[in-house]
């Protein structure tokens, strides 16, 4: 045991990740239904296509009759979605964690489902944005940071920090994840840290490892510096 009490996320953090997880729904097909403070309903309709399945139907003899039949049923019920988060920020669907949007129907079956390519790029990348935010208030806890091995990829792990880098631990091979840090960056911050022992922020490393400037603005948003 840590001792760590979870803090509840001001309702601005909850909003914004509720936000993310609507547009991600909208990029696969969904609308939004209903909102109550921090809960959504989301539907999506059920799109048969009667052209494609009276050509199988006649290909195969009427032996695709069935199935049609049943498309028929399935898509005048369309489906919905209760999506809430709660005070601490975790998403639950229908009550049950999130574990991601449900999937469209098949094209072949549904044609008009498409994926909003952009809109789920943008969603996904918030939520990316968010893990890391709760990341950073987790580390906040130096122990449960360390169990939780935020900030290292190259070790064994469950917990999700959105694609942290602990720069005062992490080995120079994971460093090369933030973009525009080349090889031999890494290995001169790596030297560079076996002397100070450690670096406080981002600004801090960038001044003492000499590094380009456009680098801070990346280490700003990927690194993180736990003791």
């Amino acid at each position: 045991m840590t001792g760590f009490q979870p803090v509840p996320l001001p309702p601005d953090r909850r909003e914004a990740i509720l936000n993310s997880v609507i547009m991600q729904h909208v990029g696969l097909g969904w609308r939004l239904e209903s909102r109550f403070a921090h809960q959504v309903v989301l539907v999506r309709d059920h799109e048969v296509n009667h052209a494609l399945h009276a050509v199988i139907t006649v290909l195969v003899c009427g032996l695709w009759l069935p199935v049609w039949l049943i498309a028929m049923i399935a898509g005048s019920s369309p489906q919905r979605a209760f999506i809430t988060v709660d005070p601490y920020g975790n998403i639950l669907h229908g009550g049950m964690p999130f574990t991601g949007v449900p999937m469209a129907p098949q094209p072949w079956l549904n044609p008009a489902s498409r994926f909003n390519q952009n809109a789920h790029a943008i969603a996904m990348a918030n939520m990316r944005r968010e893990l890391r935010w709760q990341a950073r208030q987790h580390a906040r806890d130096f122990v449960l940071a360390r169990d939780l091995r935020i900030g290292r990829p190259d070790l064994p792990r469950q917990y999700d920090d959105g694609g942290l880098i602990d720069m005062n631990h992490a080995p120079a091979g994971v460093m090369t994840a933030i973009s525009g840090i080349t090889p031999d960056l890494a290995n001169h911050i790596v030297q560079i840290r076996s002397k100070v022992h450690s670096f406080t922020s981002a600004e801090e490393l960038s001044v003492v490892a000499d590094l380009p400037p456009h680098l801070t603005p990346e280490l700003v948003e990927y690194a993180i510096f736990l003791p």
